[in-house]
């Protein structure tokens, strides 16, 4: 047995230990490299071979990775498609890692001459285990989240997550059989360096939905939005000093900013403490044209901070040319590294994210992002799913969306350990935003009224249902007892935004664990952000 081994390693460097000097001189050789790679990916020793390997078939595997990342990335994305080079970068940077595990794994095998032919079918395993194994799998496991398995869910993510563990393990024995004991060691560091590495790395996906929102669309969600009758905004008035879309800033460098802004916010979130439950808060803040929406995000900061104890767990992400050198911008990449830095920050078993988001929003689902003339990339409900894929995966989540048409994202974020509250209907408009407000109904019946009388999210969500119906009804009817063009309106039925709600007792029971661990505190005023916050 040790002599066939022996054998099949020799073949091994035979293989893989001679150099290919060009990409176009590599690509016959590719088939049978990827043939190689799903074995290897199935638990099966790589074939022995008579061609030649060098960096030209590991340049040539990287291109087939690049393409089945796509494919993958249209699969599990609703068209039109856009392809981010934020995607690309994440496939160059794991063929990296890759090829440094196989260095390591040449150097402890002691065969550095194949590093080539090992990095080359490692990397095609890579893709074959993305195709065959990540990608069912992680359907599965959303199925079952999705359908209130948790649990089951839970299991399938990990089984993913071990799979190319045991794939290192037999490819690591098959390169030098000197026992388990040493095939274990290699393949821990291996790991180590392939795939656990991007627990804490930034990853961004290949493909996602074109926008469809443009600044035509944007305006009309602001009238659709206003106070339920007519919101359109006088041109004069949007020269007041309560917008700020005549404010001026250096786009270049607000851009150029960001990094820095946003890598200072979240190096002071807190850690979590162990053996309590944590609440982490992100508030985003979409639409700079109107003052509604940053004064809505802050005062979460300040709620949550003053009575509900996420001091120094919370981070806004608002667009307004008021703050554009104080705070990281609402955009969707902002809002990715934000929740993958929580997610390793917090214990994400034990602690809660509230993720409150509040901007306009169109009739197709999309979330307006707008802080003119940055070309900010609207968001739907599969980015905000997307983004909420962290590494560690964060378990219990609670995800307001405050923007019209809001019900339609509750498909796409509830699961059996997430709590989904939004402000309006699929098909109906939400109200109390515009330039003449200072916060949203929503936003005043659940942030400013609900949550300083009751720590329940469940309950302060009842409450400011009521209250929001109340005053619609009240609005609606004040609108059309003044109205003298039409005979007909009092007759007209009155339309009511309908907040809605996705819960489970799973995420219900997490939230009561971490209501225990509050401190009895006084109500948080809600002030506009223009005007500073309470002492």
């Amino acid at each position: 047995m040790v002599r066939r081994r022996a054998h099949v390693d020799n073949g091994a460097r035979r293989a893989y230990g001679r150099s290919s000097p060009t990409f176009p001189a590599a690509v016959p050789r590719l088939p049978a490299i990827l043939i190689d790679g799903l074995r290897a990916a199935l638990f099966r020793h790589p074939r022995v071979a008579s061609t030649t390997v060098g960096a030209g078939v590991f340049v040539g595997v990287i291109v087939v990775y690049l393409l089945a990342s796509i494919l993958i990335g249209m699969a599990d994305t609703t068209p039109p498609w856009m392809l981010l080079p934020g995607g690309v970068l994440t496939v160059l940077c794991d063929s990296m890692l890759t090829l440094i595990a196989a260095w390591l794994l040449a150097v402890l095998a002691a065969r550095r001459e194949a590093v080539w032919g090992i990095a080359s079918v490692l990397l095609a395993a890579t893709v074959a285990t993305a195709v065959v194994v990540h990608w069912p799998v992680g359907e599965l496991a959303v199925y079952l989240a999705r359908h209130g398995h948790g649990a089951l869910a839970l299991l399938a993510e990990l089984a993913g997550r071990c799979w190319w563990f045991f794939v290192l393990l037999v490819f690591s024995h098959w390169l030098a059989p000197r026992g388990l004991g040493h095939a274990l060691g290699s393949a821990v560091l291996a790991y180590a360096i392939s795939a656990a590495s991007w627990w804490w790395l930034p990853q961004s996906p290949l493909i996602r939905t074109m926008p469809t929102v443009q600044a035509d669309a944007g305006e009309a969600g602001r009238g659709d939005a206003g106070n339920g009758v007519d919101a359109t905004v006088d041109p004069d008035e949007g020269s007041s000093d309560t917008t700020t879309a005549s404010t001026a800033f250096d786009a270049e460098a607000a851009m150029y900013a960001q990094p820095a802004l946003l890598d200072a916010a979240l190096a002071k979130l807190k850690p979590q403490t162990p053996g309590k439950v944590d609440l982490y808060v992100v508030a985003f803040a979409g639409d700079a044209q109107e003052d509604v929406f940053r004064n809505e995000a802050e005062y979460v900061e300040t709620l949550f901070a003053r009575r509900f104890g996420a001091e120094g767990r919370t981070v806004v992400l608002e667009n307004h040319a008021a703050t554009v050198t104080t705070r990281p911008l609402a955009s969707w990449t902002n809002l990715q590294r934000t929740l993958a830095a929580v997610a390793r920050t917090m214990d994400p078993a034990e602690d809660v994210l509230l993720l409150y988001i509040t901007t306009h929003g169109s009739d197709d689902h999309q979330l307006l992002v707008d802080l003119d003339p940055l070309p900010l990339n609207q968001i739907g409900p599969e980015d905000i799913a997307d983004a909420l894929k962290t590494t560690p995966a964060m378990r219990w989540k609670v995800i307001v969306v405050n923007a019209c048409y809001s019900g339609g994202y509750i498909d796409a974020l509830r699961d059996d350990s997430t709590m989904v509250l939004t402000s309006a209907r699929a098909d109906r408009t939400s109200f109390g935003c515009g330039a003449d407000s200072d916060i949203t109904y929503f936003g005043k019946a659940f942030l400013a009224e609900a949550l300083n009388r009751t720590t329940s999210l469940r309950e302060a969500f009842d409450l400011a249902r009521a209250s929001v119906d109340a005053w619609e009804t009240a609005d609606q009817k004040d609108a059309k007892a003044a109205s003298k063009d039409d005979a007909d309106a009092g007759a007209e039925p009155i339309l009511h935004s309908e907040p809605q709600i996705a819960t489970s007792a799973s995420i219900e029971a997490r939230l009561a664990a971490w209501r225990r661990t509050l401190h009895e505190a006084p109500a948080v005023p809600f002030t506009p952000a223009s005007e500073g916050a309470p002492p």
